[in-house]
């Protein structure tokens, strides 16, 4: 997985559901933006063969996609399934709280994903 800021911490946890079952998920803290550890992302790619990217944002327009572009024109040959992107709903951000929560993508959303990515 892939992913930066507070979603770092959703994945790892998601990585540590997943290794309960047999799945080992490694997790990347891109820490920053700009400057991109491109090599990093790329490193990632081409040792895990999969790749999970994780954030907040939404998802159409969102950093997550440019990532699965970049790694679909760099490493695509070391991928055995297509890049996933998990982020938030496409739609402006609710101020309420109970509609913020079902608005960002959840530790089983995310989870799910990445089984699907272990079965492709």
């Amino acid at each position: 997985m892939i992913s930066y800021g507070a979603y770092v911490h959703v994945a790892l946890r998601v990585a540590e559901t997943l290794a309960a079952d047999g799945i080992n998920a490694s997790v990347l803290d891109l820490r920053t933006l700009a400057p991109l550890d491109r090599d990093a992302v790329f490193a990632v790619a081409r040792h895990c063969n999969r790749v999970l990217i994780v954030h907040e944002d939404t998802r159409t327009g969102g950093v997550g996609e440019s990532l699965a572009a970049m790694i679909q024109e760099e490493a695509f040959e070391s991928l055995d399934a297509p890049v996933r992107v998990v982020g938030a709903l496409d739609t402006p951000v609710p101020y309420s709280p109970p509609l913020e929560e079902a608005f960002l993508p959840s530790d089983k959303d995310i989870e799910r994903a990445a089984r699907l990515l272990v079965q492709y």
